[in-house]
């Protein structure tokens, strides 16, 4: 009775043991799958990243996902350096807009002192490179006589309007960039659209005109078709002019060298009511000093003629009497 009291308390023992030792196994076998879920530090699980958005770096400063608050990820440090890249290029894009659009652009620049006319040169050779050349120019001097500033605007293909600037010397130090553009499309159809009816019209009206048989029917006809040719004329020029405008950008350079004090030119204008009441003044002014000089200086040339003639009078009288008195006699 008691081996076998001793037999199943020994199996109970070894039952006990055997199930304590796989318990064991499998919480350590869960607690390597989890990741240490239960018996590490608590890691939190970034929520789902929106759609478009790239996990692990993102523009204009936003969190990045899986980096701890005040660090820095890899991905976030690789975009800043493309960004940094990209800043310090210097390069001016400005897009390819349709084709009808005339653009324009006037930028301000100032230059090393001394050195505005060897600017200004390379502005315009830099131009003439692009296949440009020279709308207008102005310049400007200083109290001593010397060229400090001024502008020059040329008209440039509208493709390479971007490589003008681009292309300026490092050492022109932009102050000011301002474009605009002028969209001529509507204008340009509309003109290609009645030059277009204008000409079917035209050929129409020779053909009568060449049938035409009475004077007074080729007279109206005639007529009719130096209408129309000046309105192709006019129409055809508007567009030569818009197409211009579109094909070429005009290009502003204004230049100035550090510190330069320009002194005003005065520019003549046109003539004006003002100035020709003014200039008409003036000359009566100088017509009458005129004659006030003559005047004074034949004073006494005028006086000694009085005198002689009042003499010559005088005489005369005294004289006159005595043939008379003879002849009496």
């Amino acid at each position: 009775m008691k081996a076998r009291l001793i037999l199943l308390s020994t199996m109970s023992i070894v039952t006990l043991a055997t199930a304590a030792a796989c318990g064991s196994a499998a919480v350590r076998s869960a607690s390597t799958d989890s990741g240490g879920a239960k018996f590490g530090p608590a890691v939190a699980v970034p929520a789902a990243a929106p759609a478009g958005s790239s996990v692990g770096s993102s523009s204009a400063g936003s969190l990045t996902y899986g980096a701890p608050a005040g660090g820095s990820s890899s991905g976030a440090s690789g975009s800043s350096a493309s960004l940094s890249a990209d800043t310090s290029t210097g390069d001016i894009v400005v897009g390819s807009p349709g084709a009808d659009v005339a653009r324009s652009v006037t930028a301000a620049y100032t230059v090393p002192t001394g050195s505005f006319l060897a600017s200004f040169d390379t502005v315009i050779a830099t131009g003439v490179a692009l296949n440009g050349y020279v709308i207008s120019s102005q310049t400007s001097p200083n109290a001593k006589g010397q060229i400090v500033s001024g502008q020059v605007s040329l008209a440039i293909p509208t493709a390479s309007m971007a490589s003008l600037l681009n292309s300026l010397p490092s050492d022109f130090t932009a102050s000011s960039i301002n474009f605009s553009s002028v969209d001529d499309t509507s204008s340009i159809v509309d003109l290609n659209a009645r030059l277009t009816s204008a000409q079917a019209h035209l050929t129409a009206l020779q053909a009568l005109l060449a049938k035409a048989t009475s004077l007074a029917d080729i007279t109206t006809l005639e007529q009719q078709i130096e209408d129309v040719e000046t309105s192709i004329d006019t129409d055809q020029g508007q567009l030569n002019s818009l197409t211009q405008a579109v094909t070429y950008a005009t290009v502003t350079v204004q230049l100035r060298e550090r510190g330069a004090v320009t002194v005003a030119v005065k520019v003549s204008t046109g003539p004006s009511i003002s100035g020709g009441v003014s200039k008409g003044w003036n000359n009566a002014l100088v017509l009458v000093t005129a004659a006030l000089e003559v005047l004074v200086t034949a004073i006494p040339a005028l006086v000694l003629l009085a005198i002689a003639w009042f003499a010559w009078r005088f005489r005369r009288r005294r004289v006159s009497p005595t043939p008379r008195a003879e002849a009496t006699s």
